[in-house]
Order: structure tokens, then C-alpha cells, then sequence
């Protein structure tokens, strides 16, 4: 009976966790979108956009210093255009003519990019917590799978991130986890058959 409330315990828990992701994946998915218009707008009023960063630049509101504005402004830190190098002529005229937009387009880009990865790795997350609460046993081939198979992917993320030693010990977290899982997988196995 207690075994009973306790698997209800776990499947609420599971649930829960689900909702949590597919909310921050909708986030994920939105902001996303968000980078992807900011690109289209840059990019299709290049002009103006120069016009308004040179104006924030003149008012003091945009600074490509890394510096700390004061209270009362806003004070957004940006790449200097003129430390960006290239051998490509065709580069060197879009970086002359109109480089604040490639720089927050390239920012944007990346944004995106890193959205788009939260994303994936969100949803494949909450599949964890789907796959428990149907499987009703994290003990199972398919959740052990799963559970290794979003570790793996996560530390892969974490190694290319700008913490590689993150994802070696994410790596490692892996196969504790595989382990402990598979030795699990084997007493619930036990335990089936002396029934």
C-alpha cells in the first residue's frame, strides 16, 4: 500500500516535471523566433538601423567600451567594428558600410542558435519524464536509454560550451548514472522472477 502512494508520489513528480519543460521549450521555441525577426528586420532596414545605433552612440546610450553605465541610462556594451579584420573584400565593404548590423545580426544569429539547442535539449528532458511516468519503471530498457542518451547529449553541449571540463564530468556523471541505472534494472529483473 505504501509502495502504492509512493509510485503515485514519483508519477505526479514525473508529471509535473514534463509541464516544467514543455513551458520553458515554448520559451525557448519563442525567443527564438524573436532572434530569427530581429535578423529579418536588421537585415531588411539596414540603414535606419545604422542611423538609430550611431544615434544611441551619440546620445551615450550604446558604448562599444566594456564600461558600466550610470543608474539612470541604459547602457548596452557592443563589439567594436573596427577590431573585426578580413581578407574577403566583400566582407570588408559590408563591415565599412554598415557594421553595426552585421555585428547584431551576428549576435542575434547566435542567440538563435542557443535557443534552438535549449530547445532540443528541453524537449528531450521532458521525454525523460514522459517515459517514467508511462513506463511506470525508470528501470526499463527504453528510460534507461533515454536517460543516457540526454546525458550524452547534454554533456556533448556542455563540452562545446566555453566549459569543456563540464562536459567531461558530464560524461562521466553519464556512465554513474547508466551504472546505477542498469544495476537497478537488474534487481527489479531479481525481484520479477522470485515472484
Amino acid at each position: 500500500m505504501e509502495e502504492n502512494v509512493k509510485l503515485e508520489k514519483i508519477k505526479k513528480s514525473c508529471n509535473t516535471g514534463e509541464k516544467v519543460t514543455n513551458v520553458i521549450f515554448v520559451i525557448a521555441v519563442v525567443c527564438s523566433i524573436i532572434c530569427l525577426i530581429m535578423i529579418t528586420l536588421i537585415a531588411n532596414k539596414t540603414d535606419e538601423f545604422e542611423a538609430w545605433v550611431q544615434k544611441g552612440i551619440d546620445a551615450g546610450y550604446i558604448t562599444t567600451e566594456n564600461s558600466i553605465g550610470s543608474v539612470s541610462t541604459i547602457n548596452i556594451s557592443i563589439l567594436d567594428p573596427n577590431t573585426i579584420h578580413s581578407d574577403s573584400q566583400a566582407i570588408r565593404n559590408v563591415l565599412e558600410t554598415k557594421p553595426y548590423s552585421v555585428i547584431f545580426i551576428m549576435y542575434c544569429l547566435f542567440g538563435c542558435f542557443i535557443f534552438i539547442v535549449l530547445a532540443v535539449m528541453i524537449k528531450l528532458i521532458g521525454s525523460v519524464f514522459r517515459i517514467i511516468r508511462e513506463e511506470d519503471n525508470p528501470f526499463t530498457d527504453k528510460a534507461i536509454r533515454r536517460i543516457v542518451t540526454v546525458m550524452i547529449a547534454a554533456s556533448i553541449v556542455m563540452f562545446f560550451s566555453p566549459g569543456t571540463v563540464y562536459g567531461v564530468m558530464g560524461l562521466i556523471i553519464t556512465w554513474v548514472v547508466y551504472t546505477i541505472m542498469d544495476y537497478g534494472k537488474t534487481l527489479q529483473i531479481q525481484a520479477d522472477e522470485t515472484l
